[in-house]
């Protein structure tokens, strides 16, 4: 059993590339050391893809209302020595917010030893120890829920795993999702805030001051 850890900004509309480049990127992006070595580069590329793959299943929940931003880079503990976090896509909805990350694993996805794991079965049986993508999340939802509690705004993760060579166990955590989960996921989610009855979240000033918070981590010297 191997041990591994893995460890710009807004636009509401999707990117001139066209879907099929979207798809090859998204489906081919598994993960190998050489991938690994070169991560932090690919990363914009992967997350861009993820846009474009995602971005139209949230305006259909929406009505078209939903800000879809890609490569964001998060200011959670400023002064520290991890001072920022980096996530994939971030879906601004007027039923909450939702961290978005892509998975680049091959094999099944299972349940690990603990909620902080999640394993991965290849095709020889080996298994791969990973960090589940929504631990690795949780700074950027805790940031998220503290800057946005004066809108009462839910906020939440989720990690979508690429197309080629990957499948999911039913028993993963329901955050652990397929490209074709996801519509099914927004769904529900809309259902349970509707079930509230409060009203629907200002979307624009969301977007606004998430825009401002990530401006403002920017320009920190």
């Amino acid at each position: 059993m191997r041990k591994h850890d893995q460890d710009r900004m807004p636009t509401h509309d999707l990117p001139n590339e066209t879907a099929s480049a979207a798809d090859e990127t998204f489906s081919h992006s598994r993960r190998t050391r050489k991938d690994a070595t070169n991560a932090a580069k690919n990363r914009p590329r992967v997350s861009r893809a993820l846009l474009m793959r995602i971005a139209p299943i949230f305006q259909h929940a929406c009505d078209g209302r939903a800000h879809v931003r890609h490569a964001i880079e998060l200011e959670h503990a400023p002064g520290t020595k991890n001072p920022t976090t980096q996530v994939d896509c971030l879906a601004i909805t007027p039923f909450g917010v939702f961290v978005v990350n892509h998975l680049h694993w091959t094999g099944l996805v299972k349940p690990g030893t603990n909620e902080d794991e999640l394993a991965v079965v290849d095709d020889r049986g080996d298994v791969t120890i990973h960090t589940s993508p929504l631990r690795r999340a949780k700074p950027a939802v805790r940031h998220l829920r503290s800057v946005l509690s004066q809108h009462d705004c839910p906020v939440e993760s989720i990690a979508v795993l690429g197309e080629a060579g990957g499948s999911l166990h039913p028993t993963v955590p329901d955050g652990v999702l397929t490209l074709p989960d996801v519509h099914y996921f927004v769904r529900t989610r809309l259902n349970r805030f509707r079930a509230t009855h409060r009203r629907y979240l200002d979307v624009d000033n969301l977007a606004c001051h998430i825009d401002w918070l990530c401006s403002r981590g920017r320009s920190r010297p």
